[in-house]
Protein backbone atom coordinates (compact mmCIF):
# COMPACT_ATOMS: atom_id res chain seq x y z
CA UNK A 1 0.00 0.00 0.00
CA UNK A 2 1.58 3.39 -0.73
CA UNK A 3 1.52 6.52 2.09
CA UNK A 4 -0.26 9.45 0.46
CA UNK A 5 -0.46 11.87 3.05
CA UNK A 6 -3.08 14.79 2.11
CA UNK A 7 -3.73 18.26 3.74
CA UNK A 8 -4.82 21.38 2.06
CA UNK A 9 -1.44 23.24 1.84
CA UNK A 10 0.72 19.93 1.25
CA UNK A 11 0.53 17.18 -0.06
CA UNK A 12 3.39 14.08 0.57
CA UNK A 13 4.08 10.39 -0.88
CA UNK A 14 6.93 7.77 -0.40
CA UNK A 15 7.06 8.08 -4.46
CA UNK A 16 7.58 10.71 -7.17
CA UNK A 17 4.10 12.33 -8.18
CA UNK A 18 3.43 12.96 -11.66
CA UNK A 19 0.88 15.70 -11.69
CA UNK A 20 -1.14 16.57 -14.59
CA UNK A 21 -2.17 19.73 -14.65
CA UNK A 22 -5.34 20.68 -16.09
CA UNK A 23 -8.17 23.12 -16.47
CA UNK A 24 -10.54 20.43 -16.43
CA UNK A 25 -10.59 16.80 -17.65
CA UNK A 26 -12.71 17.69 -21.04
CA UNK A 27 -9.14 19.70 -22.06
CA UNK A 28 -7.82 18.11 -25.39
CA UNK A 29 -4.60 18.35 -24.44
CA UNK A 30 -5.10 16.64 -20.67
CA UNK A 31 -7.14 13.80 -22.71
CA UNK A 32 -4.10 12.81 -25.13
CA UNK A 33 -1.51 12.77 -22.29
CA UNK A 34 -4.18 10.73 -19.96
CA UNK A 35 -4.76 8.45 -22.83
CA UNK A 36 -0.99 7.75 -23.28
CA UNK A 37 -0.77 6.80 -19.69
CA UNK A 38 -4.01 4.83 -19.69
CA UNK A 39 -2.11 1.29 -20.02
CA UNK A 40 0.83 2.55 -18.13
CA UNK A 41 -0.34 3.15 -14.91
CA UNK A 42 0.92 0.00 -13.40
CA UNK A 43 4.17 0.44 -14.82
CA UNK A 44 4.50 3.67 -13.60
CA UNK A 45 4.02 2.25 -10.26
CA UNK A 46 6.50 0.12 -10.62
CA UNK A 47 9.18 2.53 -11.03
CA UNK A 48 7.49 4.24 -7.79
CA UNK A 49 6.09 7.34 -9.86
CA UNK A 50 2.14 7.81 -8.14
CA UNK A 51 0.02 9.84 -11.08
CA UNK A 52 -2.11 12.68 -10.01
CA UNK A 53 -4.52 15.03 -11.85
CA UNK A 54 -5.27 18.17 -10.54
CA UNK A 55 -7.89 20.24 -12.30
CA UNK A 56 -8.96 23.92 -11.31
CA UNK A 57 -12.23 24.49 -8.55
CA UNK A 58 -12.85 20.51 -9.18
CA UNK A 59 -11.46 17.56 -7.29
CA UNK A 60 -8.75 15.85 -8.47
CA UNK A 61 -6.99 12.37 -7.33
CA UNK A 62 -3.74 11.42 -7.01
CA UNK A 63 -3.14 7.39 -6.99
CA UNK A 64 -6.33 6.51 -5.56
CA UNK A 65 -6.51 9.28 -3.42
CA UNK A 66 -9.31 12.18 -4.07
CA UNK A 67 -7.72 15.70 -4.34
CA UNK A 68 -10.04 18.27 -3.24
CA UNK A 69 -10.25 21.54 -5.23
CA UNK A 70 -8.49 23.70 -2.42
CA UNK A 71 -5.85 21.03 -2.21
CA UNK A 72 -5.47 21.51 -6.15
CA UNK A 73 -5.73 24.82 -6.01
CA UNK A 74 -3.13 25.09 -3.60
CA UNK A 75 -0.52 22.59 -5.59
CA UNK A 76 -1.04 25.19 -8.74
CA UNK A 77 0.06 27.85 -6.47
CA UNK A 78 2.59 25.79 -5.23
CA UNK A 79 4.29 24.82 -7.97
CA UNK A 80 3.26 28.31 -10.10
CA UNK A 81 1.06 26.74 -12.19
CA UNK A 82 -1.37 29.39 -13.63
CA UNK A 83 -5.08 28.87 -14.45
CA UNK A 84 -6.07 27.66 -17.64
CA UNK A 85 -2.86 26.29 -17.92
CA UNK A 86 -2.08 22.56 -19.14
CA UNK A 87 1.33 21.25 -17.29
CA UNK A 88 2.84 17.77 -16.71
CA UNK A 89 5.11 17.94 -13.52
CA UNK A 90 7.29 15.13 -12.08
CA UNK A 91 8.25 15.64 -8.40
CA UNK A 92 10.49 13.71 -5.89
CA UNK A 93 9.75 12.99 -2.37
CA UNK A 94 11.25 16.51 -1.20
CA UNK A 95 9.13 18.26 -3.72
CA UNK A 96 11.82 18.88 -5.88
CA UNK A 97 10.80 19.19 -9.45
CA UNK A 98 12.24 16.89 -11.57
CA UNK A 99 10.73 17.45 -15.15
CA UNK A 100 8.17 20.07 -16.02
CA UNK A 101 6.44 20.80 -19.35
CA UNK A 102 3.60 22.36 -20.62
CA UNK A 103 2.24 19.91 -23.52
CA UNK A 104 2.27 16.08 -23.41
CA UNK A 105 5.02 13.82 -22.40
CA UNK A 106 6.05 9.87 -23.28
CA UNK A 107 6.41 7.55 -20.42
CA UNK A 108 9.93 7.00 -21.70
CA UNK A 109 11.17 10.18 -20.91
CA UNK A 110 9.65 10.09 -17.72
CA UNK A 111 10.89 6.89 -16.50
CA UNK A 112 14.57 8.07 -18.00
CA UNK A 113 14.37 11.12 -15.61
CA UNK A 114 13.64 8.88 -12.88
CA UNK A 115 16.31 6.06 -13.66
CA UNK A 116 18.90 8.90 -14.68
CA UNK A 117 18.08 10.22 -10.84
CA UNK A 118 18.57 6.99 -8.96
CA UNK A 119 22.00 6.27 -11.03
CA UNK A 120 23.31 10.05 -9.63
CA UNK A 121 21.97 8.67 -5.96
CA UNK A 122 23.44 5.66 -6.22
Amino acid sequence: MRNILIHPDELQTDDLMLLIFSPTPQDRTFKIQMEQFDNLRVALLEHHIVLGEVFEGLDGHIGSENLPPEVCQNLRRRFDIPDGRFSVMLVDRESQIKLIADSCVSYEEIVMRVENEYHHQA
